[in-house]
């Protein structure tokens, strides 16, 4: 899957999914195929951008299924980005550890306040194992 976000300077930036990279792209436009071109372009971008929130929805994406992120660097850049986004700092602890610590806190008040986020730091955990295994 590729993503286009238009850029247009009278509009709201707009998200497109698009099949294929031959697309026609502006030069206002970013065109995103990988996971780490999606970070150059989050670590480019400030907070109250109107882009924000695109590229939030594109790392929602990509997230759900993690087999299309093909390095260890790109797996870790959207964990902390996810995890800095929900307030919660990894501490210095493994991805593995962070969810531990998370769920525990989520027994401790009998809640389910991280389940989703602690269901995406063990898939990719489970994700750097496969490609520890590749390499």
């Amino acid at each position: 899957m590729f993503y286009l976000i238009k850029n247009q300077a009278s509009d709201q930036p707009r998200l497109e999914r698009i099949e294929t990279s031959n697309a026609l792209i502006d030069s206002a436009d970013y065109a995103i195929s990988t996971a780490g071109e999606l970070l150059d372009l989050y670590l480019d971008t400030d907070n109250a951008s109107p882009l924000m929130p695109i590229i939030t929805e594109i790392r929602n994406e990509i997230i759900e299924d993690l087999d299309q992120v093909g390095s260890v660097k790109e797996i870790y850049g959207l964990m902390y980005w996810l995890l800095g986004d929900q307030g919660i700092d990894n501490r210095g602890e493994s991805l593995e550890e962070t969810a531990d610590r998370l769920g525990d806190i989520d027994i401790e008040n009998d809640s389910d306040q991280y389940g989703t986020l602690i269901f995406h730091l063990k898939d990719a955990v489970e994700r750097l194992y496969d490609l520890e295994l590749e390499d």
